[in-house]
């Protein structure tokens, strides 16, 4: 549907509406989410933009599916190759980088010929027993450890952007369906398991460049049912989902179907790398992928270009570039976020009437996701707003969602969180997140203020510790 003009009323008063109803949403942001879907269902051009990852889903879709590829050693890659992939993109970081690849190599080299049927590892991975016998190898420890820390190497020296697409050069030599059927099996496994955290042990007896290293993660991914059922009902009301992750594609589309959210789903922008000649991943980032766009019980390829990596500032070319166009250039009527990496598209288009950030009770006052818990709970508790209240003065109105991280993980009746392992629930990361709130409390400041003074990083500003997360920042409402 593409139309002309934007209203943010509703076509006709007898429209049916639909709401959320569970108990375990938060009750303001119930009412909130509501109150949304009152002022703005089947309005023309409606559409809400998701994020994915902690988001959509309680936990990291990707580095579940990072954990799983080492378990089952899913790849397509000749140990030939292997030390290219891992440097392709961070080229120049290879010094710091070049004794975790050649350790990484090494034991990969090794595994291929002791376990690899054929010539090397295929896609579709070992089987269980195969599984079972390579974990109780030394050298299997050795790489998962070195793999898995890698990933946090390259964010460390590289940044978050790099390392999103990095780790998607682990999927090259595959086909798209390789993928997303890998990334399908790893969702079922760890949406049935409850969350523990697992370490692996490097080993001591083997020796290496950078030396024994352990890896902890956590283990369980989950879509809560009030996911579910606010998608059916924002469907329901006209207003179309779409989700801008910085997950692989065929990782999300899988997510999306294997949790039953295809249905109201309108579309996907997501991380993509390049293909060769044989349909087959190469380790090269493709800013000429497009969106996927749900058709029927598929997904098609949409002809619009991102021209850009779908994280932080990029999601909002993103949105900019494919999804603004079919909406008569309006942008989202909402977003939902958990971190840095949404902060811009949260909070830059003066179109937001409302935004919904999912706590994980660990978001810093030098992270977007937690400056946003803040002001979610300035706008309610200091400076009185509703959503009607705040989108008659122009202003996005922003709600703080609580989640339980533990069993097999959901949303639960809080602005709070209750952390894996903890018995008493948490609303912020930290004592400096509550100092923050008590500035903006203090000088009664406009949410204008706010974000454009708190989001840039600043040591030795207002207050005796670093904060902000942006070199800099287009500014709030100012698209």
């Amino acid at each position: 549907m593409m139309t002309l003009f934007f209203t943010s009323c509703k076509k006709e008063n007898s429209t049916q509406i639909s709401y959320v109803e569970r108990a375990d949403w938060a009750e303001d942001v119930r009412k909130g989410i509501n109150d949304f879907m009152d002022s703005y269902a089947h309005s023309d051009n409606a559409y809400v933009v998701f994020d994915f990852d902690n988001t959509v889903s309680i936990f990291d879709i990707e580095e579940q599916l990072m954990v799983y590829q080492l378990q089952t050693m899913a790849f397509e890659i000749p140990s030939s190759q292997m030390r290219s992939v891992l440097l392709s993109g961070v080229e120049s970081y290879e010094a710091e980088l070049s004794d975790w690849v050649s350790d990484a190599v090494n034991a990969y080299t090794y595994l291929e010929e002791h376990y690899a049927s054929g010539a090397q590892f295929q896609a579709g991975g070992l089987s269980e027993a195969q599984q079972t016998q390579i974990q109780e190898d030394p050298m299997w420890l050795e790489f998962a450890t070195k793999m898995a820390n890698m990933y946090d190497k390259v964010d460390e020296y590289a940044g978050a952007d790099a390392s999103y697409q990095w780790i998607l050069n682990w999927f090259s030599g595959m086909t798209w369906q390789q993928v997303y059927d890998l990334s399908a099996r790893s969702h079922r496994k760890y949406a049935a398991v409850s969350t523990t955290k697992v370490t692996w042990q490097g080993p001591t007896s083997i020796t290496s460049l950078v030396g024994s290293v352990d890896f902890t993660w956590t283990s369980g991914i989950q879509v809560s049912e009030n996911m579910k059922e606010l998608w059916r009902a924002l469907k329901s009301n006209g207003i179309d989902v779409w989700v801008c992750s910085a997950s692989g594609m065929p990782q999300v589309l899988a997510a999306i179907d294997v949790f039953g959210l295809h249905d109201d789903c309108t579309g996907v922008l997501a991380m993509t790398m390049k293909f060769n000649e044989n349909g087959q991943y190469i380790p090269e980032y493709d800013y000429t992928a497009t969106a996927y766009l749900r058709s029927g019980n598929n997904w098609t390829k949409d002809n619009i270009p991102t021209g850009t990596v779908t994280a932080g500032p990029g999601k909002v070319t993103a949105i900019d570039n494919v999804i603004r166009p079919r909406y008569g250039n309006q942008g989202p009527l909402a977003g939902f976020m958990d971190s840095s990496g949404d902060f811009n598209f949260c909070t830059e288009y003066s179109s937001l009437k409302m935004v919904v950030c999912f706590n994980r009770a660990n978001r810093k006052v030098t992270d977007g996701g937690g400056l946003v818990a803040e002001v979610a709970i300035y706008e309610r508790d200091h400076l009185r707003w509703d959503l009607s209240s705040a989108n008659s003065r122009g202003e996005t109105m922003y709600f703080l969602q609580g989640r339980d991280e533990n069993g097999t993980r959901g949303f639960r009746p809080s602005n709070a969180t209750l952390r894996f392992g903890n018995a008493a629930e948490q609303l912020f990361a930290n004592t400096d997140n509550q100092t923050q709130l008590n500035y903006f409390i203090e000088h009664d400041m406009s949410l204008t203020d706010i974000f454009n003074t708190f989001s840039i990083y600043t040591t030795g500003g207002c207050f005796n510790f670093p904060y902000g997360f942006l070199d800099s920042y287009h500014g709030y409402h100012s698209r």
